[in-house]
């Protein structure tokens, strides 16, 4: 059963998923602390996989421990009810990430781990997958802009198989696979992204693909 502690308001996971005890994960945490007072402007940022629904969660965690993080949003997919249209309510752009700026040591991200609903940092703690601050402030600025509104048509139409690019985000320059198809150049798909030697299926707004 799992159960949890908090530390300056940070939950601490102590269930089996945890290769750390209690002790190990408090120390953790005080780590992230003492780095995030090293952070600045031009500080690499990274992404962190969570457990999907727990994005903001997560971000607030780590807001209590001083670390900046982001958790770019879109509007989601309008609803019809009685010929009346209910506006989408905002939500991630991509489900199951949360952009943190860090120092790069991998004792510092190995210790992401050690905030509740934190799975690692995509590409693992020696050789994570990085973006540049100017990265990470021209993706926000397009997901601000609705650039990645799921009613947002970009014009672009895939079906499965096809070979595309990811523009932007942690896997920007990556290829990719569609795995499940979309033929209305709107809302999301679900791509097969080869990191380092391994699939891993992704579900991402159309509009962050180029077809190849």
């Amino acid at each position: 059963m799992m159960q949890h502690r908090a530390m300056n308001g940070v939950a601490i996971a102590t269930c089996a998923r945890s290769s750390f005890d209690e002790r190990e994960a408090e120390a953790r945490l005080e780590m992230l602390e003492a780095a995030s007072r090293i952070i600045h402007a031009d500080s690499p940022w990274f992404a962190l996989r969570v457990m999907t629904g727990r994005e903001f969660v997560v971000q607030d965690a780590l807001e209590v421990l001083g670390i900046t993080s982001l958790v770019p949003q879109r509007k989601g997919p309008d609803l019809r009810r009685r010929h009346r249209v209910i506006p989408g309510v905002l939500q991630p752009v991509i489900y199951g990430y949360v952009l943190v700026q860090s120092d790069p040591s991998p004792s510092v991200l190995v210790a992401f781990k050690a905030v509740d609903n934190v799975i690692g940092v995509l590409g693992g703690a020696e050789k994570p997958m990085r973006l540049s601050a100017s990265e990470v402030q021209r993706f926000q600025a397009m997901a601000k802009a609705g650039a990645y509104d799921w009613e947002q048509e970009c014009g672009i139409v895939v079906k499965a198989g096809d070979k595309v690019r990811v523009k932007l985000f942690a896997y920007s320059g990556f290829d990719a696979e569609v795995i499940t198809p979309n033929s209305k150049g709107k809302g999301d798909v679900v791509v097969s992204v080869n990191i380092f030697g391994r699939e891993t299926p992704v579900t991402m707004p159309i509009a962050m693909l180029e077809k190849l």
